[in-house]
């Protein structure tokens, strides 16, 4: 089929779209496969933007089967894609081959949005669920041009049609579980992935309407229980991490305890020097919550909390204090023994003191330099995070 002018090939090819059979539009697209990347009226819309809107199925299901994944992504000139257009009840059922893993998976997240909000404000909630599960996070904070999200889509809905899937679960039950990225080696510390879940979910959970917290799945569950479960292992990672830190803990704690009282009994220099008050401070402090930090380490083995799956929602209260009293028992030992230099020291070679004390510093210098994002940033994460590409 030869055409004199570009205006009656572009007249064919609409004609053909909106109400053509696909043996006349055949030869025209083996001939010249760019004819279906054509914009074809004022609007940009390619023949299966047209084919799609009138409603020729037969021949949108010709076309899927030649077009490349790259022309079915194209959009019109108002930024639509065909799949946003098929994407109504009576359409959708007709032409749910559209929607193919392949060409979810080549779309860009801004039309994977677009098309979420479709399908959430048109009641295709099978298709809104293919689609909450490839960008869970994401979509599930993501807001449409009014600045609603779709938890605000969903308080407008009648009750029965919040639940999402065959099994029951509403948007609350999909948001509680693990995401697939984290089900693997993420690579992140346990304690931290933790929190960062918590957070999200409660997040989500202020934001859904309130009858959904409580709402139960066909197995009877409630969304904060699918959280439970689904974190189970992470908490159990958490647990076990837990007894090594403080069993580690515990050590250097009775380390540090045993040092502070055995130097307690043996008080070096002049009582009268002002370093002694220093000493002794400093020493009673290195004593006493080096002595806290082993109890509060014991409290992990002693609690019942410790055995129950607290740690999917918070860390053991010890795992906050013991670390933070080991610190400062730790940091107070190193000012006792430099206070203590300048007592055995002040008088013959007071130079011996200066020099201990920057050797004093530089411990806790290294440990907060290693606490900070700098020393993560510069070295943590160039020399020793393993690639995972």
């Amino acid at each position: 089929m030869k055409f004199e002018r570009i205006a009656d090939y572009v007249d064919v090819l609409f004609r053909l779209a909106v109400v053509g059979e696909w043996h006349e539009m055949k030869p025209i697209v083996e001939n010249d496969p760019a004819s279906v990347r054509v914009p074809l009226n004022a609007d940009g819309d390619t023949v299966l933007h047209l084919a799609i809107i009138s409603e020729n199925f037969k021949m949108v299901e010709e076309l899927v089967n030649v077009m490349a994944i790259e022309d079915m992504l194209k959009p019109n000139s108002r930024g639509l894609l065909p799949v946003h257009l098929a994407a109504i009840p009576f359409r959708y059922t007709r032409m749910k081959h559209l929607y193919s893993q392949h060409l979810l998976d080549r779309m860009a997240y801004q039309d994977i949005k677009i098309l979420f909000f479709l399908a959430i404000g048109n009641n295709l909630f099978d298709l809104a669920m293919k689609l909450f599960k490839m960008y869970t996070r994401q979509l599930t904070m993501a807001r449409d041009g009014n600045q609603q999200t779709a938890l605000h889509w969903l308080a407008r809905k009648p009750s029965e049609i919040l639940r999402l899937d065959d099994e029951g679960n509403n948007v609350l039950h999909e948001a509680a579980h693990l995401p697939p990225q984290f089900q693997l080696n993420s690579g992140l510390n346990a304690v931290i992935q933790m929190k960062t879940e918590h957070a999200w979910f409660k997040k989500v959970q202020k934001s859904a309407p309130f009858e959904l917290r409580s709402e139960r799945n066909k197995n009877g569950k409630t969304p904060i229980e699918i959280f439970y479960d689904e974190h189970k292992p992470l908490s159990k990672e958490i647990k076990e991490s837990a007894k090594g830190i403080a069993e580690s803990g515990m050590l250097v704690a009775t380390l540090v305890a045993t040092v502070a009282f055995a130097a307690a009994l043996t008080v070096p220099g002049d009582k009268k020097n002002p370093w002694f008050i220093v000493f002794i401070v400093t020493n009673a402090v290195a004593l006493f919550t080096s002595s806290a930090s082993i109890l509060s380490f014991l409290s992990n083995f002693t609690s019942s909390r410790f055995a129950e799956t607290e740690f999917v929602i918070s860390l053991h209260p010890s795992l906050t204090f013991g670390p933070a009293f080991l610190i400062a028992s730790v940091a107070a030992m190193v000012v006792a023994f430099i206070a203590a230099s300048f007592l055995i020291f002040d008088h013959t070679t007071s130079w011996v003191s200066f020099v201990v004390t920057p050797m004093g510093v530089f411990p806790l210098l290294v440990f907060l330099l290693f606490q900070s994002r700098f020393c993560d940033d510069l070295f943590w994460s160039r020399y020793y995070r393993p690639k995972l590409w």
